[in-house]
């Protein structure tokens, strides 16, 4: 019998081929090549490339920056650059398959990556990840070549390449074959629209004194209602704006609305 992985892979599927220009690679290197993401790649699930972005200067010092156009404080990315990086980079793509590439900037302003986004992009065939850095980069790059712009949160950290290993990792995750049971992609929080249940690690007899009864009774119709409240539970209290969402498109039943009622004071 085939195992849960090797049911789930799409040995018809184009590898999703990813790449980067960035002024810092390195900092996304060690995340493609460890965990799920490495072993993902080793079984040529996906590709990856980066660009070091100071390679396609056009001086001598290997300058990517210029002052900001106005005035104004930092430094921001020049499009010349960024714009021959993106020609390398869609070459290499070309020699992958013969598919479009999708070019998308990791930016503060961009459009917000969920699970969802996440899906939808993990079903792309060749990604091109830029990453932003100092105060910006160039407009009239953006407007000639960037399809997307995508962020991570409401929140500014030094450049986009911790950005991209988050979106990398989010996507890969989520290919045919990935994981080494296909479940875990579909029970895990977001996935569902919900968080994900309370989880417990089996030791030994004395280890799993304190760990709820119903999870050690082999009931799995009650370990499957008690999971399912939980979940209810934790996304009531932390996030109630996925819970009135996922109530809106009809995916909560009588028993699940019995039991948010019980919560109540």
């Amino acid at each position: 019998m085939n195992s849960p992985a090797s049911q789930s892979v799409d040995d018809t599927r184009e590898p999703l081929c990813i790449s980067l220009i960035a002024v810092f690679p390195q900092i996304v290197e060690a995340n493609t090549a460890l965990g799920i993401t490495g072993r993902a790649k080793d079984r040529d699930l996906w590709r990856y490339r980066s660009f070091q972005l100071r390679d396609f200067a056009l001086d001598a010092r290997k300058t990517v920056d210029g002052r900001p156009a106005g005035g104004g404080p930092g430094m921001v990315l020049m499009q010349e650059p960024l714009a021959a990086a993106t020609e390398a980079a869609k070459a290499w793509h070309t020699e992958q398959n013969a598919l479009a590439s999708k070019v998308i900037l990791l930016a503060p302003d961009g459009d917000r990556l969920d699970q969802s986004l996440a899906h939808s992009l993990s079903r792309e065939h060749n990604l091109i990840f830029v990453a932003g850095r100092y105060e910006g980069v160039d407009q009239r790059y953006i407007d000639r070549h960037v399809d997307m712009t995508l962020s991570i949160g409401d929140y500014v950290i030094s450049g986009g390449e911790l950005a991209a290993a988050v979106a990398i990792d989010a996507m890969v995750r989520l290919l045919p074959g990935a994981l080494g049971d296909a479940e875990s992609a579909v029970s895990e929080s977001f996935s569902a629209g919900l968080l994900d249940w309370p989880q417990y690690a089996l030791t030994n007899a004395a280890g799993n004194a304190d760990i709820p009864d119903v999870l050690l009774g082999g009931n799995h119709a009650k370990i499957s209602r008690w999971r399912r409240d939980k979940v209810l539970e934790k996304t009531r209290l932390r996030r109630p704006d996925l819970l009135e969402s996922y109530r809106k498109v009809g995916a909560l039943d009588k028993k699940d609305e019995a039991f948010l009622r019980s919560l109540d004071p």
